[in-house]
């Protein structure tokens, strides 16, 4: 199915009560910071028939990737805080934040968080020319071939950033190859260009099943229900609670009035709650992950301070 960077789901729906007026005024733009078929964009373009349900307005989605995320949060912090303009984005936003990486805004006085509704771990994949097969076979290879290349989505990235935790643990040199986008650093993985890759299971996963790309191991504390014979790199020696997710979430400008955040907030939630939804995003190996606004500003205070405790214990500079 293409994507097209735009798109209005307009649906004949009953408005709420109390809400009518609101809703007749004017679309709900919701600024998408991925490229069309990225993973927040996926994850709003899913939601977005039944939000314009719910909220009983249009929904139009507007696709503003580049920098890291910041064009489109930038730009939503500098909108009307109307409620007719919101960001999805993704933990991305909040780890640069941590890393110290410019950024017109600050992430918590500039932003109101308004739910949280999904996350999908990170991944460790490889060309099936790689010979390691095992985090600890990995390791061993790193020591043996120094410089070896991993790719990632781009500087400042959730994955660049369990790339580098990776190589400080496991103390082997490494060089990353950041991309401008997962795609891309997925095809150049496929042609064995650089043929190590920290990247999302949605995103790899057609090409594992293909068999152009092979699993080393999953980032996250638990295995995957559907693929429980892919191991953790918790599992491996010396990498115990070793962890790395990407979370996805709706977001508007700090000022925005708290009846239209609530409304916001209540037609989201109410959404992801949907079982169709739920199993729309199980099937592309997208969790669901609810927060309400005030649970979601605080997860993005614990990851902030974490991150930045994080990267100052290993010395994490990133390129």
């Amino acid at each position: 199915m293409a994507f097209i960077p735009r798109f209005v789901v307009m649906l004949a729906a009953t408005a709420l009560t109390g809400v009518a007026a609101f809703a007749q005024a004017k679309p709900l733009t919701i600024i998408s910071a991925h490229p069309p078929g990225g993973g927040g964009d996926v994850v709003v373009r899913l939601m977005a028939p039944k939000l314009s349900q719910q909220l009983g307005q249009p929904v139009v989605i507007d696709n503003k990737p580049g920098a890291a995320g910041n064009i489109a949060t930038g730009y939503v912090v500098r909108s009307q805080p109307d409620g007719h303009t919101i960001l999805v984005n993704n933990s991305t936003l909040v780890l640069n934040a941590a890393l110290g990486m410019p950024q017109s805004f600050n992430v918590q006085k500039d932003l109101k968080y308004i739910a949280a509704v999904a996350s999908t771990p990170i991944a460790i994949a490889a060309h099936p020319s790689l010979p390691a097969r095992t985090v600890e076979e990995l390791v061993a290879y790193a020591r043996q071939h120094p410089g070896l290349s991993f790719s990632s989505c781009g500087n400042g990235s959730p994955q660049h950033f369990a790339g580098v935790r990776f190589i400080q643990i496991a103390k082997v040199e490494m060089v990353h190859v950041p991309y401008k986008g997962c795609a891309p650093a997925i095809m150049d993985g496929i042609g064995g260009v650089v043929p190590l890759m920290f990247n999302t299971v949605p995103n790899l996963e057609p090409h594992v099943k293909a068999g152009k790309l092979r699993y080393i191991a999953i980032a996250s504390l638990q295995r995957l229900a559907f693929k429980p014979d892919l191991p953790t790199v918790a599992e491996a020696k010396g990498f115990s609670g070793f962890d790395a997710e990407v979370w996805f979430g709706f977001i508007g400008p700090a000022r925005l009035p708290a009846p239209v955040a609530k409304r916001l907030e209540q037609g989201i939630l109410a959404v992801v709650h949907d079982k169709d939804i739920e199993k729309e995003l199980s099937d592309r190996y997208i969790s669901v992950r609810i927060l309400g606004s005030a649970q979601y500003e605080a997860q993005v205070a614990r990851d902030l301070a974490a991150w930045k405790r994080e990267s100052d214990t290993l010395k994490i500079k990133l390129d």
